[in-house]
């Protein structure tokens, strides 16, 4: 009997190891797609951008090494490229500054029981699914300083006298830019905050009522501070999303005018597919796109460290 019993059991533990085995194998078939894209599509072309971040390369000529001073070129004689790194630092908090806390007003009252909510939160989620490419096209159809629907409602409604040259002028460019990115990521951050929201406990806020407390005040002492953790991951990648964006921007001013939206996407852009330029400078675009990594990776290690620090000074 004690032979047959422990037979049974080094038949169950074998069994059980091939069944991990198989979904093991099951897990990583899955996976492989992806794992393939990412490898083509990311890895690839990481490696090849540090390659030849030490060379001076057009596409045509054999590559030339040059050491480091492609570096230098960035720290020292290009005033173009800190230009749009201060332009990119500029339409992103221009652009949180108005998305965020649009969309925690807009989340706040799709968690009441508004007639419809459903829908709304369809609507304010479309844009984000919604081709960049488009979203760029259909605001240069807005915003055209001719014949665009803004200008042309602006003066049937007699707001103005002539038209406003949105895309030609360099403030309003920005402006326009700033209110298409808000459009196109506003939604998700919507649909995050809300969830957030359908979290928090509701017994607080039924004990803040008995106690008298407004709908106000229950929002500013109940709703943000509980709120807080999630509100500082969405604004992380906001802030990083808005550091790298590029796609409705270059179909919506590519860069103009003059350079007034010109992002540090855009600037490695043109490195790379000659916007402007005799040839391709593959080597120090390469460059480029290595120190914008760079940027954006130390200002969100910073924002960690800074928001971590306000979390332990909050909890003390």
């Amino acid at each position: 009997m004690k032979n047959s019993s422990m037979t049974c059991r080094g038949f169950a533990k074998s069994s059980l190891k091939s069944y991990k085995l198989k979904d093991d194998i099951t897990a990583y078939l899955m996976l492989l797609p992806n794992l393939i894209l990412f490898a083509v599509l990311v890895v690839y072309p990481v490696l090849w951008a540090l390659r030849y971040m030490f060379c001076e390369y057009d596409g045509v000529s054999p590559a030339e090494f040059i050491g480091m001073e492609n570096f230098v070129r960035v720290f020292t004689r290009d005033p173009a490229w800190w230009k749009s790194v201060v332009i990119t630092f500029g339409i992103a908090l221009g652009k949180l500054a108005v998305e965020i806390p649009l969309a925690l007003i807009l989340a706040v009252m799709l968690n009441t029981k508004l007639r419809g909510r459903n829908l709304f939160r369809g609507i304010f989620f479309l844009p984000t699914v919604t081709s960049a490419a488009v979203m760029g096209l259909v605001f240069t159809f807005l915003f055209s300083g001719y014949n665009g629907i803004v200008n042309v409602y602006l003066q049937k409604w007699g707001f103005i006298d002539s038209a406003i040259p949105w895309l030609e002028d360099k403030t309003m460019a920005t402006v326009v830019v700033i209110i298409a990115s808000v459009w196109q990521n506003f939604g998700q951050n919507v649909i995050l905050i809300l969830a957030g929201l359908q979290n928090l406990p509701t017994d607080v806020y039924e004990s803040a009522s008995v106690d008298g407390a407004t709908g106000v005040q229950q929002f500013f002492k109940i709703t943000l501070p509980l709120l807080a953790p999630m509100l500082q991951l969405i604004l992380m990648l906001a802030l990083i999303g808005s550091l790298h964006s590029f796609d409705t921007i270059f179909v919506l001013t590519g860069g103009g005018p003059n350079g007034a939206t010109t992002t540090m996407g855009i600037s490695i852009y043109n490195k790379f597919f000659m916007n402007g330029n005799i040839s391709p400078d593959y080597g120090y675009g390469s460059t480029l796109a290595f120190v914008a990594a760079c940027i954006i990776g130390m200002f969100t290690i910073i924002y960690n460290i800074v928001s971590a620090r306000m979390k332990d000074a909050d909890g003390r």
